[in-house]
């Protein structure tokens, strides 16, 4: 009951149940959209591959600008996201609707033209070693156990291999400096996963196409499970107010992936996983703080961080974050030379 603009406790309660029916409509319409979404996207992209008698890096190009410019199942996924992150923000006045969220633009229209032409000439490159060193050869599981349960295994060891060389990228300075272009990021949200250095994506190539073919799965089916992987990685970089209720002691949420980018000390080096939470849990590296939103970032004051809502700006420090790892090791070799040329004190 309402009267001389005073709301009661029950018109509350009341708008806060219609706000959680309408927040559960949307989910379930978010699901079924990825579901529909990645069924058509990943079948459309085995058959654009098996089209092709030799796997070329212009073909290849053209399937990633499909899986991601091109693809409305995406970009209708990106709207329930934002839409997501309105109605439940981690943090207020965040997310996609940003400078930040501007960047993350650059990252998506920049990569299949730059990135992935390079993962294109390393995935040949690894075809020919793979068909060279192993002959080719297989475990063929996929006719003992099934495809389907064949790239449930692969699926399951390439995010064990993604969670150990995460862990390996946050503590191997050299590592890091590709992956800082990821966690710079100062407003996390669903483009961010885009964000990616193209030698991150190689690595993120090589660990999930050689175990699925190492285990008999086609060249389509394991790209397929890398398409998976990116529906779910967009969802877990949402700036959106939900750990998952249970769900969060299986797979990682936005909130525990909002904890791995925080700078906060006690969140540093915590929730390495990309789709499963359960190796975190086995290898002690869950941050248990179930409620925490932090902010993000990283506190390298040498980071080209994007300033302005400008194209010419926006465009520039694209290329400065693609160079920032190069130019971090470069410095590092000159400090080491300055080091060891250095007159010993007499």
């Amino acid at each position: 009951m309402e009267g001389g603009g005073i709301v009661t406790d029950t018109s509350r309660d009341w708008q806060r149940r219609r706000r959680r029916r309408l927040g559960s409509l949307a989910v379930a319409a978010l699901f079924l959209l990825v579901a529909v979404g990645l069924y058509r996207e990943t079948h459309a992209i085995a058959s654009a591959m098996n089209a092709h008698t030799a796997h070329s890096v212009a073909s290849t190009v053209w399937v990633g600008w499909r899986a991601s410019v091109l693809n409305p199942w995406y970009w209708g996924l990106v709207v329930c996201l934002l839409v997501a992150e309105r109605l439940w923000p981690a943090q207020p006045g965040r997310g996609m609707l940003t400078v930040g969220g501007a960047q993350d633009l650059v990252w998506i229209a920049f990569f299949p033209l730059f990135g992935l032409t390079i993962v294109a000439l390393w995935s040949l490159v690894l075809d020919a070693t793979y068909t060279k060193v192993l002959g080719g050869h297989t475990v063929h599981l996929a006719t003992t156990i099934g495809v389907a349960a064949t790239a449930v295994v692969a699926f399951l060891l390439s995010d064990f291999l993604f969670w150990f060389t995460h862990w390996a990228r946050h503590k191997v300075p050299t590592f890091w400096y590709f992956h800082a272009v990821h966690h710079a990021a100062p407003s996390l949200n669903t483009l961010t996963d885009n964000r990616v250095h193209f030698m991150e994506a190689m690595i993120a190539a090589t660990l999930t196409v050689v175990p699925a073919r190492l285990l008999g799965l086609s060249a389509p089916a394991a790209f397929a499970l890398v398409v998976a992987t990116t529906y779910f990685t967009a969802f877990t970089h949402t700036a959106v107010r939900t750990n998952m209720g249970p769900l969060r002691y299986v797979l990682v949420t936005p909130q525990s992936h909002r904890v791995h980018h925080s700078q906060a000390p006690e969140h540093i080096d915590v929730n390495f996983g990309t789709v499963f939470s359960v190796w975190d849990q086995l290898f002690r590296t869950q941050y248990r703080g179930w409620d925490e939103y932090p902010d993000t970032g990283i506190a390298d004051p040498r980071f080209p961080l994007e300033r302005r809502l400008s194209v010419p700006s926006l465009l520039g420090t694209y290329f400065r974050m693609v160079a920032y790892p190069f130019t971090q090791m470069a410095h590092d070799v000159g400090k080491y030379r300055r080091r060891v040329t250095r007159p010993a004190a007499t």
